[in-house]
């Protein structure tokens, strides 16, 4: 079960993981590794769409009236847009992708992609585990920032 009884459905989006992940672009060589390269990428998320689907398949727009049930999922797509919620650019560069399924205890177990250009980031929870083109090989994480209208997120790569 969820420490809260009410989930609010800013409360489902972040979750125990994020969704997404774009946005403005540092790129600077890691410490002491040559080879490798670390990159920080800053993006304010905005939500388009929701869906909660409840383990008896029943489908919503919205979160449940209650405490969600194990087995419960929520899915969310969102644009991106580099910067933060202050200061950010007016059109989206990235898209993101959220599915969280509710567990018998603790947090819901996330999974996110984000398509930024021709790439693809992959997270579990708070981790980046993969991607493709230019993020192929890609380790790292997220932190994610509740704000007004959306997400701030801070995705730091280790790529190889």
């Amino acid at each position: 079960m969820l420490k809260n009884p009410r989930i609010s459905p800013r409360r489902l989006l972040t979750g125990g993981a994020v969704a997404a992940v774009l946005g403005a672009v540092a790129l600077t060589p890691s410490a002491g590794q040559a080879a490798a390269k670390t990159q920080t990428l800053r993006f304010f998320s905005q939500q388009v769409s929701f869906t909660y689907t409840a383990a008896d398949g029943t489908v919503t727009p919205a979160p449940p009236a209650g405490d969600p049930k194990p087995g419960d999922v929520f899915e969310v797509d969102s644009l991106d847009f580099r910067g933060d919620h202050r200061r950010h650019a007016k059109r989206a560069t990235a898209s993101d992708y959220l599915r969280c399924t509710f567990q018998a205890a603790g947090e819901p177990d996330c999974f996110s992609y984000a398509a930024i250009g021709g790439s693809l980031l992959r997270f579990h929870g708070d981790k980046v585990i993969g991607g493709t083109g230019r993020f192929r090989g890609a380790t790292g994480t997220v932190a994610n920032t509740e704000v007004e209208g959306g997400l701030d997120s801070v995705v730091r790569l280790k790529l190889p």
